[in-house]
């Protein structure tokens, strides 16, 4: 407690008047993790007039944060995923959330992918969008093992053999 307090430059009183007790900070930092996650996310999607291209972009993004030592510090979702579903269902229920929400910013950009030819109209979207949120899930939890930064680039480049 005397570190969150230093950290945050409060008081105790403060503290129990903002979020009541330590788990109230943890949940409010989930949630700002999170929304932090798919602000992120959206701007990468829409910086590139390629929907494909922006995807690719995405990905080689979470091959930094998958791998050497950034890998090694893991994902704080998959981390309270891993720790703390199914039985509690606060952070179960933000997890859903996020997951729900990146396969739905992923659709987007397939569909706007698929719009513009660049990526096979018959693909299902949220399959796809669903398949690409596991790929990267996965690889942040491989990144807690050290994974090297080129076996992470190649495993991403062969997830996303199905844009092609």
């Amino acid at each position: 407690m005397p570190d969150l307090l230093e950290g945050m430059e409060i008081s105790r009183g403060s503290f129990y008047k903002a979020f009541v007790d330590k788990r109230g900070v943890y949940l409010r930092a989930l949630d700002v993790y999170i929304e932090d996650a798919i602000r992120k996310l959206g701007e990468i999607l829409h910086a590139n007039p390629s929907p494909k291209a922006a995807i690719r972009e995405a990905f080689s993004r979470q091959v930094e944060e998958s791998s050497g030592k950034e890998g090694l510090r893991g994902c704080f979702v998959v981390l309270s995923a891993v720790e703390m579903l199914p039985v509690d269902e606060e952070v179960s229920a933000r997890i859903a959330r996020l997951f729900r929400r990146l396969q739905d910013v992923y659709a987007a950009a397939i569909i706007r992918a698929q719009a513009l030819g660049e990526i096979d109209p018959g693909l299902d979207e949220r399959t796809l969008a669903r398949f690409l949120v596991c790929q990267i899930q996965g690889m942040r939890v491989l990144g807690k093992t050290g994974a090297d930064r080129d076996d992470t680039r190649a495993m991403v480049d062969f997830a996303l053999k199905p844009l092609d």
